[in-house]
């Protein structure tokens, strides 16, 4: 006989006591099931107190017999016995598809069974498939930019991870090798991979990033859309405009090196986790990325697939990828690696920069991770203190204007064009300034969000 003490046990997002095996008991079997599974103890009081002093075969084979009529799966019992009384073990694993109670679906929210209704009922049922396989004959292939389809399978040659027999001239051929052209029609992956305009039909498949003072005050809100490929690229180049990087000048080349406040490839690894991971079936919420002085907050709709719990992804797991096609075909291009590896890699790039390891959590129905990285102020001190007064005057004004040009910058500090323009290239080599337009037209916008 098994030993479990209840004392050490609490109701919870997987655990719940019931005084007797009833229809209520029933319900929370059922939201053990479609959620993530979980134990139900039966002869157990909320307070923890045993309420049987003896369970008979008979009753734990009607308690079985009922699950399984009732709700199609079949349960593992186990008789428990503290101080002399007896409970029941009644333990259910995820099941997909759902399962009801008379015609009813219920989950978990923390430690409660509730009903499941609506647009939240017709997800439930959506989740056993993988999103980005279903097909919509609401597209087609004018959709698709075939020259996107073509740069990926020439990627994916070049990493040997698509054979290089394959006819890169036929896009057709290309989506069907990836699955994401089932019976002649194209799926949601495809239009998210390749398509010309992804937002068409997916508003909200965007990523949101903004730089914050405080939670409360933010100073730049930019939203990347386009194709997953180019959300990538454009992603990293909004991140990078608006984090902290000083330079180091080698001693024996005389080549400058850039220290950013986070490591890139961590920044990309984290970029690339929530693309491929988030549920898309949640198109009411984006991606999220606030840009804080010393830590980078990503929001990612969906929690973690299946079994799958925040404690296990610092250590060696297996993948859940839960749109399997997008993650393969990343994987072909050579932007991710092994599955499942990608935060380790990203904990251990932090480590060797000396930052701290990465924060994960569930938060509402999404999942936060949370980069640390070097105080802004320690990394932009060397450049501040290199610049001179006018230069810290034409920041100033770019702050209050948007942009500055060189014959503004001239009449406000008195020089000459030939020093406007060496303290303007300055700014911009520093990565404080970044110049825009051509000739007459030539403006130097404030891209280092540190100095607002």
């Amino acid at each position: 006989m098994a030993k479990v003490n209840p004392i050490t046990l609490k109701e919870s997002e997987k655990v719940e006591f019931k005084e007797s095996f009833n229809d209520s008991a029933l319900k929370t079997l059922a939201a053990f099931a479609n959620t993530k599974g979980g134990s139900l103890y039966v002869g157990v009081k909320d307070d923890v107190t045993i309420v049987s002093k003896g369970i008979a075969d008979e009753v734990q084979q009607d308690v079985v017999n009922k699950t399984i009529q009732v709700l199609g799966i079949t349960p593992e019992v186990s008789l428990h016995q503290y101080k002399g009384r007896d409970f029941l073990e009644v333990k259910v694993k995820q099941q997909r598809p759902p399962v009801s109670v008379r015609g009813k679906y219920y989950h978990r929210v923390g430690n409660t069974t509730r009903e499941i209704t609506g647009d939240d009922l017709k997800q439930l049922f959506l989740e056993g498939e993988s999103w980005d396989a279903i097909t919509n004959d609401r597209f087609s292939f004018e959709d698709i930019d075939f020259d996107q389809v073509q740069d990926f399978a020439k990627s994916a040659q070049n990493e040997d991870r698509i054979s290089p027999d394959i006819d890169i001239d036929d896009p057709k051929v290309i989506l069907d090798r990836l699955g994401l052209l089932v019976d002649g029609q194209l799926t949601n992956g495809a239009i998210l991979l390749f398509g010309h305009d992804p937002q068409k039909y997916f508003p909200n498949a965007v990523v949101r990033i903004g730089r914050f003072r405080d939670e409360a005050t933010i100073v730049a809100d930019r939203t990347v859309s386009g194709n997953l490929f180019k959300q990538v690229q454009e992603s990293e180049e909004q991140i990078k405009s608006l984090i902290s990087r000083r330079y180091e000048i080698s001693d024996d080349s005389f080549k400058r090196r850039d220290i950013w406040q986070y490591p890139l490839s961590a920044i990309r690894e984290a970029l690339l986790n929530s693309l491929v991971h988030r549920s898309y079936f949640e198109m009411n919420v984006k991606i999220q990325i606030k840009v804080f002085d010393d830590m980078l907050w990503i929001y990612n709709p969906g929690k973690l697939p299946g079994s799958l719990q925040v404690k296990d992804l610092k250590k060696p797991h297996s993948s859940h990828p839960r749109n399997r096609l997008i993650a393969n075909t990343f994987y072909r291009a050579g932007l991710i690696e092994e599955w499942g590896s990608g935060i380790e890699r990203m904990t251990a790039t932090l480590k060797e920069n000396g930052l701290p390891e990465p924060g994960f959590e569930e938060q509402g129905q999404g999942f936060v991770a949370k980069l640390y990285g070097r105080d802004s102020s320690e990394i932009n001190s060397a450049d501040l203190e290199s610049l001179n007064s006018r230069q810290k005057t034409a920041i100033e004004y770019a702050k209050e204007h948007g942009s500055i040009d060189n014959s503004t910058y001239q009449e406000l500090t008195d020089i000459s064009r030939q020093t406007a323009t060496r303290d303007l290239s300055d700014l911009t080599d520093k990565g404080i300034f970044k110049q825009k337009g051509q000739g007459a037209g030539t403006h130097y916008i404030l891209i280092e969000q540190r100095y607002f």
